[in-house]
């Protein structure tokens, strides 16, 4: 399930209803609706509804958008804060509506306030020993029921960028791509985080991320074999209290797993591999694709993902996820770059406080491909 945050609202009817305008851009921009005529204009109506705003919130009368064009306006402190106030709040809900998409499978999301720290706690798993005792012999060892505590603490992550002010003067500013943009940004930089993190599990697994964290030593296997596949869901399921068991992994990982000979598909089954690109499941494991997305600094060169093509997941239904995700605050501040350029340009930043760690509450296998 996707975690949605929402904004502080403000309490005031123009305000409020600003953020809201500019979100719901942003979604339609994620849904590839910005260039429908309908989207055109609202962008154009919102644009003008946002600066009149910042204007007369900094104590000005309202002309026009050409105003806006004039330093003694758009660089007033009551202008900028109301301009980074309204953005923020805007951005706020975005970042994890994108950050989600495909992932969630994998980690869950935990909201702390502004200098918490998140708690896990983790049930231990082991089963306590039965003693054989001779005669004469009291009692055996003692054995202690206790349970393990974990914490994670979120890191200011940031985005600084320039927009053009003529475009905002014009009318020709699109917000909701601009949010998008800002939300795919952080979304990239979370994915591969996580990418990283489940990649330290699988080569680092008795050491996960933290000290005296458990790995999964003893739930992974070398290649795709059905006696491999069997014997990894196995002990997931064993060691998850008899948890149903599913496979997750990329489309590419996916379609690896293939029975022997067109003989062993039951029937549909070819057409789900020729619609989906894998079977829905195999040996009674549900298989689930995870979602990809490409290196940011690699989009105009080599193109590289974040997610490996040679390792299937095996996860217990319901179990806790091996992820966790700390959102510090509930609210993505926006603040003005203090070298204003001199080219018409406004810089700003965008700040949130975000944490990941791995904490394999629940036993986890993997399998790899090569």
């Amino acid at each position: 399930m996707k975690q949605i945050f929402s904004y502080n609202k403000f309490n005031e009817d123009i305000a409020d209803g600003l953020v809201e305008t500019c979100y719901s851009l942003a979604q339609k921009s994620i849904e590839g609706k910005n260039n429908t005529p309908e989207y055109i204009e609202a962008n154009k109506t919102f644009n003008q509804e946002f600066m009149k705003y910042c204007v007369e919130n900094a104590g000005m009368k309202w002309s026009g958008l050409d105003m806006i064009k004039n330093p003694m306006v758009y660089k007033k402190s009551g202008f900028l804060e109301t301009f980074d106030t309204i953005l923020a709040g805007a951005i706020t809900p975005v970042v994890p509506t994108v950050a989600a998409s495909g992932y969630e499978q994998l980690y869950d999301v935990t909201q702390v306030g502004f200098g918490d720290v998140a708690k896990y706690e983790v049930d231990s798993n082991e089963l306590f020993i039965v003693n054989s005792l001779a005669e004469g012999i009291a009692r055996g060892g003692v054995q202690t029921a206790s349970n393990t505590e974990y914490t994670i603490s979120a890191k200011r992550e940031q985005i600084s960028l320039y927009v053009d002010w003529y475009h905002v003067a014009a009318g020709r500013q699109d917000w909701g791509k601009l949010l998008q943009k800002i939300g795919a940004s952080f979304a990239a930089y979370i994915q591969a985080r996580l990418a990283k993190v489940m990649a330290s599990i699988i080569t680092n697994n008795t050491d996960v991320a933290t000290n005296n964290q458990d790995g999964i030593a003893g739930y992974m296997a070398n290649g795709l074999t059905d006696e491999n596949w069997l014997k990894v869901a196995r002990l997931v399921k064993l060691a998850n209290g008899g948890a149903d068991v599913y496979a997750l992994g990329t489309s590419i990982a996916l379609a690896s797993v293939l029975p022997d000979s067109a003989k062993g598909f039951r029937y549909g089954e070819d057409s789900a591999i020729v619609r989906d690109g894998f079977l829905p499941d195999y040996k009674n494991v549900p298989m689930i694709e995870l979602g990809n997305a490409l290196v940011p600094n690699t989009i105009n060169g080599e193109p590289e993902v974040v997610l490996p093509d040679d390792i299937i997941y095996m996860l217990p239904l319901g179990m806790n996820k091996p992820i966790k995700v700390v959102m510090e605050g509930n609210t993505v501040s926006v603040e003005k770059d203090p070298l204003f350029a001199a080219d018409h340009t406004y810089g700003f930043t965008v700040d949130m406080r975000m944490g990941m760690d791995a904490i394999v509450g629940s036993k986890i296998g993997a399998i790899t491909l090569n």
